[in-house]
């Protein structure tokens, strides 16, 4: 029988590891909302991200007795740019096309992660996640047929380049577990932004306080608390229940941007949403099921 310490740590797990799928799925909501170009809006969005991350990580003890070389060395600075990339990415797919769109794309993450962890560790992949991954990709591509011009297509490109980059951030974790992680995601922040700042044609805008404001909320919501909760909640929960909690993000992203802005996916969007959603989901329920009945003993 767990103690009533491991209950009551189980149970703060999955609020916290829940509140930051809540958290990153309002990303939508800012990119509507705000009436900014992408270099901007990733401009702005990453500096705060970057300043509140470092002040949250500071205040929590998380950058005691941090060195560069040996909390992030080549290895981190490798993933900071993936992850930078997958930030720039995320952002400009969610200006180009609809939410449930990139939600879609974004939902075969754990099956890109299998990929590219099989690339780069040689880990075996199992046929069931094989089919599955199959199935999913039939949601993403009914999906893609739904593209009505341009902009869609290359928000489904962005979105696949953004969820390809997140996935390998995953597996480049693992391969380098030395990784003062929170300091590699500040330093994506950073890079991201100064990327940005760069490449912004005609010198990056100042904008308003009351954008501003919608800056920083973006940046803390779904970047450096969502981020912070995320880390500390899933020490307490199995990584199956943490990838079906974050499940959350995908329904809730595309449903507040309706409910605030009327933005309606097309029959096609949510027949492959729909499809890639079942099959994900189907598939990290199986692994829960089946990581608790070879964890019991006997």
């Amino acid at each position: 029988m767990p103690s009533d310490k491991a209950v009551t740590q189980h149970a703060s797990g999955l609020i916290m590891v829940f509140s930051s799928a809540v958290l990153w799925s309002t990303a939508g909501i800012f990119v509507r909302q705000l009436d900014m170009n992408t270099w901007a809006m990733v401009a702005w969005r990453s500096l705060f991200a970057f300043i509140s991350l470092g002040l949250l990580l500071a205040a929590g003890g998380y950058l005691r007795h941090f060195s560069l070389r040996r909390d992030v060395g080549l290895p981190g600075l490798i993933t900071a740019m993936v992850m930078a990339l997958s930030m720039f990415c995320y952002v400009a797919a969610l200006k180009l096309t609809s939410v449930a769109g990139v939600m879609t794309v974004y939902a075969t993450i754990p099956f890109f992660a299998m990929g590219i962890g099989w690339l780069m560790l040689r880990k075996k992949i199992a046929k069931r996640a094989l089919l599955s991954a199959a199935v999913s990709l039939t949601g993403v591509i009914l999906m893609a047929a739904s593209a009505t011009g341009p902009a869609d297509i290359s928000g489904n490109l962005l979105a696949l380049a953004m969820t390809a980059g997140f996935a390998a951030s995953i597996v480049m974790s693992g391969k380098w577990p030395g990784m003062n992680l929170p300091a590699v995601t500040a330093l994506a922040c950073a890079l991201c932004g100064a990327f940005c700042f760069i490449m912004m044609p005609g010198g990056l805008p100042l904008p308003g306080m009351q954008d501003m404001g919608w800056l920083l909320i973006f940046a803390l919501a779904t970047q450096s608390l969502s981020y912070l909760l995320f880390m500390t909640g899933s020490r307490y929960v199995v990584p199956a229940e943490a990838s079906l909690i974050a499940q959350v993000d995908i329904v809730l992203g595309p449903f507040w941007v309706w409910l605030l802005f009327g933005e309606q996916p097309t029959r096609y969007t949510l027949l492959g949403g729909s499809i890639t959603f079942i099959a994900v989901t189907l598939y990290l329920v199986s692994e829960y099921y089946l990581k608790r009945k070879t964890a019991r003993p006997g």
